[in-house]
């Protein structure tokens, strides 16, 4: 039988590690002042928790193994509180900086270790619906903490909104403990062998491949909203912060489409490809300045919702492409890695490519290639899939 309160306390747990990779921007304005931050310095307190995951999110995965994923989801969570209460007691930059590295620690070892503790728990029938659920965590949690963060920074200031982030994680560690159980899923492997036989997966790797297309271009497009809208189109920083907030909310109906199509029979890649066409096709509407605004602006949310179908095919495929159970924690951690990497290294691409080519429609060259390339790793998921299935 399917524990599902333990499937929803891994969730609210992964509503926390969301909640923490949004928490920055909106409190940067005050971080800024009272530490005197740079712009630089600024960027690098959001994207540490990007370049730890993009150097080493594959071994945390093996790491995960080695101690047992429900230790390393708890101890996900306890570094996740350490590092916000540091945060919140950090007076310079330089301890800021440290909280955000273990806050990043803490949320790779819980996402590493939730994918195994979910296979655990679910029975093959439901599996497809959990992971459907799981993966709407970053939309969702991301989305909570930009719409709490303004009445807690005006009220509590920043220090509040860590502190207060950090008092629930330590409540999701307390349910995760006594309601998840652990994961036993036979004799041990060692740490080479999980690391190899896992980047020897070719299915794994093109799951990567497929995750790094989805998450460059949604990031990408994240990322840069506010600025095309307020320098290009002349809206204001509020309207831009909630169109932006908008696009975020809307990609978690697109998780939940996600598994419903999953559930219903349709293949694995069929659920890739179309979401990855649905992205070139809206980013070719979005880009194009023959359209009126409000069909651009309709051309942004159907591309966040329609590409939202593409994570819970991903993270449901690591437990089919791993090896064995023992290798979802490192598989997971392929993913992680191919995630933060694209996160990190695509954004700045679609700038540069911008920048060098007069305008933010050149970049549109860029998000369709990655279209293109996810189409191509959904075709490969699909022949290798057939395969394991004979």
């Amino acid at each position: 039988m399917t524990n599902w309160p333990a499937v929803w306390v891994i969730f609210a747990g992964g509503l926390a590690a969301g909640a923490y990779m949004t928490k920055v921007p909106p409190a940067l304005p005050a971080l800024r002042a009272d530490f005197a931050l740079s712009l630089v310095e600024s960027g690098l307190i959001q994207t540490m928790l990007y370049t730890i995951g993009a150097s080493v999110g594959v071994f945390f995965g093996v790491f995960a193994e080695r101690i047992g994923v429900k230790r390393a989801a708890l101890a996900g969570l306890v570094v996740m509180v350490a590092g916000g209460l540091l945060g919140a007691l950090a007076g310079g930059y330089g301890t800021l900086l440290a909280s955000r590295f273990l806050e990043g620690v803490g949320f790779l070892l819980f996402v590493v270790a939730a994918a195994p503790l979910l296979t655990a728990a679910t029975l093959p029938q439901d599996r497809a619906t959990a992971f459907s659920i799981w993966s709407s965590y970053m939309p969702t949690g991301g989305t909570l903490a930009l719409l709490v963060a303004p009445l807690v920074l005006s009220n509590f200031g920043w220090r509040g909104l860590w502190v207060g982030l950090a008092a629930y994680t330590a409540l999701c560690a307390v349910l995760l403990a006594r309601k998840v159980p652990s994961a036993q899923f036979g004799a041990g492997i060692g740490s080479l062998r999980l690391l190899a036989e896992s980047l020897a997966s070719r299915g794994s790797i093109a799951l990567c491949i497929g995750f790094i297309c989805y998450v460059g271009q949604w990031t990408s497009l994240m990322t840069w909203l506010p600025t095309f809208i307020v320098d290009e189109r002349g809206a204001s920083q509020s309207a831009a912060a909630l169109l932006t907030a908008a696009f975020v909310a809307i990609n978690i109906p697109g998780n939940q489409l996600g598994g419903l199509l999953l559930r219903a029979g349709l293949p694995r890649w069929a659920v890739m490809g179309a979401g990855a066409i649905a992205m070139g096709a809206t980013a070719i509407g979005f880009f194009s300045p023959a359209l009126p605004d409000a069909l651009r602006l309709a051309c942004v949310m159907a591309f966040s919702a329609l590409g939202g179908v593409i994570p819970a095919a991903v993270f449901s495929g690591t437990t089919v492409h791993a090896k064995s159970p023992q290798h979802i924690g490192t598989t997971n951690g392929m993913v992680m890695q191919a995630s933060h990497g694209a996160q990190f290294a695509i954004p700045l691409l679609i700038a540069w490519v911008a920048s060098r080519s007069g305008g933010w429609s050149a970049s549109l060259q860029v998000m369709l290639v990655l279209a293109l390339v996810g189409v191509g790793a959904a075709l490969a998921i699909g022949r290798f899939e057939q395969r394991i299935a004979k």
